[in-house]
């Protein structure tokens, strides 16, 4: 005979030796309901029907239950012998008080489903209900923040997460508060559960057993009746939580082994983490970072938490949310600093003056910045913390993988401190430090160190600028730079996109290292750094940032008593007051620049200057004196590609002077040995050059087919500003040959790149557009 057991606590089943049997559909499936409601008692014939029919059923159960005989035959009626049951389990362990654990064997409505026994199992769901009675529900989620503002984006992510929602960010992110506010909005009819389990902080970190019995006692498990072994109590917890629509907030997680043991194996219970830690190894896990909050967000914050006369100062309200950096544990100091008594203005020109960690000092360890940064960075390996310390050298905004590999003087433990959310990887693989996580890791890095790391990075820098430049323009003058230091690993790339990406994505950076490079005297650096990034800026038209950056180049190389470099970046300073329209500053660094060549007897810098002032000549409509300058560069260049570019200047102002000619001749041979030696700004020039005379003899055919192979190699190179003065010259032949829709279109293009570079010569392009409006098409 098998063990025989009845599971009434739901929709009734029968096991036998653990396995549910198959029973009798229709009057035997009922009369064994109402035998087993009955259990150990006979019911009477004449309540069950005495009639063959009964007999027939009663067979037809005793076939089905096989060989275990529960079913008694008494003269007056029939008797279900129940030793095993859930109802049995039910009502002992609810008489011991365990009413809680009582309740896990619930799997719905008594007899769900059997209508036979309708009465008896209403009987045993009363019995369910006073025992839910007494089995308190868990509400343990701390009230919200009265002056939550802010992250709509977030609240709406997590109403849509999965089971297992993961919100990881720096400390003081607000990813708690976040937490609770969501968890106060939404309804668990089956309760809240919430621990603190001081994963960073300045206490012990809670252990997931004494977690586990926390959460039992809160579930309604006695003292006297826990478990004693911590397999058991997990097991406990686990079946309580089972089918439950219940929330499990584990706030300030230390990582996935802390957290695992914890979770439920029932997606009906929804559980929400907050860690520093980004858990990487946790499956099944929705993630969510919680960055920090927007500056309309701050402000918002700062005015829910400070009161309506915040908005009464809008501008230091700025202030102080910038300084914050979004921050909201930032935000939330500097609110409560907000005295009535005096202004907002002068709160934040406190704030500004100030060193930011020492302003957001409480005093106390649970809500200083410094403090709540300390708890990330103590957990850290020792690479990771060296890692994280020579990043504060580093000036932003961001830092690539090759450049932390410099810096660190090794592989660079960056996927340490992205797990631990003191470091961002962004969609393009760099790495963002907050402002504030900077200055907190700038505060640990001591003078030696830091200064050894700044140098690997300036290396680091200089050289793989240096490498770039010369992919973007080979023909410039050399430049003498030392070898790098120990432990840089400089990027070495090849060919024009390559290049400019690369100065895409770290010119911000470069500009920052050379501010920083001057302030801390790597004086070299400072001026040898700018001028790796000319044909860069210059070509991506970024040119006041280029100016401030060369004039901080100039005082760097005047320190160092560096004549050569003083005419250099001179010379540099120069172009870009070209760029920006500005003649007489243009003009006052290129007599500086040659004065400085001359009295070094430099003939090779001499040269490039009287070309840059022949062409200064040139926009002061002094042609004469510009073609004189031009002649004085060919006969001073030093190289065929500098005499190249003399040859066509000089072919230039023939043309301009009406010496159409003599003006091909001359940048016709000025082409072929720009080709030569594979100057390509050059030929494209050149090629400008070229197309302007053909126009002026009568061969416009010949001329929009050298304006256009012109403009393709200026594209090919990144040469905007030139892409757009092109552009203009060849509208007029379009125009000079009646094709007013295409002169149209291709000055509406110059027209456009003017305005992106914000240029003078957009009056050019404009001009023409507005003139040619209403003109008659080509059509």
């Amino acid at each position: 005979m098998g063990d025989i057991r009845f599971l009434l606590l739901g929709p009734f089943v029968v096991e036998v030796d653990g396995q549910p049997i198959a029973l009798p559909a229709g009057r035997s499936r009922d009369l064994l309901a109402i035998l087993v409601a009955n259990a150990n008692e006979v019911v009477p014939l004449h309540e069950l029907g005495d009639t063959q029919a009964l007999r027939t059923a009663i067979s037809r159960l005793r076939r089905a239950l096989g060989g275990v005989n529960c079913i008694h035959t008494y003269e007056t009626g029939y008797l279900a012998h129940v030793t095993s049951s859930d109802l049995l389990d039910f009502r002992a362990l609810r008489d011991q008080g365990r009413n809680a654990e009582a309740l896990t064997l619930w799997r719905g409505d008594a007899f769900e489903g059997i209508h036979a026994v309708s009465a008896a199992a209403e009987k045993l769901n009363l019995e369910r209900r006073a025992a839910e009675a007494l089995v308190p529900v868990p509400r343990q989620i701390p009230a919200p923040l009265p002056q939550f503002a802010g992250r709509d984006r977030e609240l709406a992510a997590l109403r849509e997460s999965g089971p297992i929602t993961l919100l990881s960010g720096a400390g003081g992110a607000g990813k708690t508060t976040l937490a609770v506010q969501w968890a106060n909005e939404a309804d668990f009819p089956a309760g809240q559960l919430h621990v603190n389990l001081r994963g960073f902080g300045p206490t012990a970190p809670a252990r997931p057993e004494d977690t586990i019995r926390s959460f039992l006692s809160a579930l309604g498990v006695p003292p006297d009746s826990m478990p004693i072994g911590t397999d058991e109590q997990e097991e406990l917890y686990r079946t309580l939580l089972r089918g439950k629509n219940m929330l499990l907030l584990l706030d300030n997680a230390r990582d996935a082994d802390q957290v695992r043991p914890l979770l439920p194996d029932d997606p009906s219970c929804r559980v929400v983490i907050t860690s520093r830690n980004r858990m990487d190894d946790l499956a099944g896990t929705t993630r969510l970072g919680i960055d920090v909050l927007s500056p309309a967000e701050a402000r918002q914050v700062l005015i829910h938490r400070i009161g309506a006369r915040a908005t009464a100062e809008p501008q230091a309200l700025s202030r102080l949310a910038a300084r914050c950096g979004g921050l909201p544990l930032a935000l939330a100091i500097v609110a409560a600093r907000a005295d009535p008594q005096h202004s907002l203005t002068a709160l934040a020109d406190d704030f500004a003056s100030d060193n930011v960690l020492s302003f957001l000092d409480t005093g106390e360890e649970t809500t200083s910045v410094r403090s709540v940064f300390d708890w990330s960075y103590q957990r850290l390996s020792g690479a990771a913390q060296r890692l994280f310390r020579l990043l504060g050298v580093h000036p932003g905004p961001d830092v690539s993988a090759a450049a932390a590999r410099s810096l660190a003087a090794g592989d660079p433990p960056l996927a340490e401190l992205v797990a631990a959310n003191l470091v961002t990887e962004t969609a393009n693989g760099r790495f963002e430090l907050h402002d504030l996580v900077r200055a907190y890791a700038r505060s640990l890095v001591g003078e030696a160190e830091g200064r050894e790391g700044l140098h690997r990075l300036l290396d680091h820098y200089l050289h793989s600028a240096f490498a770039a430049d010369a992919e973007l323009n080979s023909h410039r003058q050399p430049l003498a730079i030392a070898p790098p230091v120990a432990g840089v690993a400089a990027e070495r790339l090849h060919g024009d996109d390559a290049s400019s990406k690369w100065f895409a994505d770290e010119i911000d950076v470069m500009i920052a290292l050379s501010a920083v490079a001057a302030d801390t005297r790597f004086d070299h650096h400072a001026w040898q750094l700018p001028w790796c990034l000319t044909v860069h800026m210059d070509r991506s038209g970024r040119w006041h940032e280029w100016l401030s950056v060369l004039r901080v180049a100039l005082a760097a190389a005047q320190r160092l008593g560096d004549e050569h470099a003083a005419a250099r970046v001179h010379h540099i300073l120069a172009h870009a007051c070209y760029r920006l329209s500005d003649s007489e500053t243009r003009i006052a660094h290129l007599h500086a620049a040659l004065r400085l060549y001359e009295r070094r007897g430099l003939t090779d810098g001499q040269a490039r200057i009287h070309r840059s002032l022949a062409g200064f000549y040139e926009d002061a409509g002094e042609l004469d004196r510009a073609l004189d300058h031009g002649r004085h560069a060919m006969a001073l260049a030093a190289t065929e590609t500098e005499r190249a570019g003399a040859m066509n200047q000089v072919g230039w102002f023939h043309g301009i002077l009406g010496q159409h000619e003599e003006a091909l001749d001359h940048c016709r041979r000025a082409l072929a040995m720009h080709r030569t030696g594979g100057d390509r700004l050059g030929e494209a020039s050149t090629l400008d050059s070229i197309a302007y005379n053909l126009h002026h003899v009568g061969d416009f055919a010949g001329a929009i087919t050298h304006y256009r192979e012109s403009l393709r190699v200026f594209s090919a190179i990144g040469e905007q500003f030139e892409v757009a003065t092109t552009l203009v010259n060849l509208g007029d032949t379009y125009l000079a040959t009646g094709q007013i829709t295409e002169a149209r279109q291709v000055w509406q293009e110059a027209l456009d790149i003017y305005e992106r570079l914000g240029h003078a010569d957009v009056a050019k392009a404009r001009g023409r557009l507005t003139e040619w409006t209403a003109g008659p098409s080509s059509g």
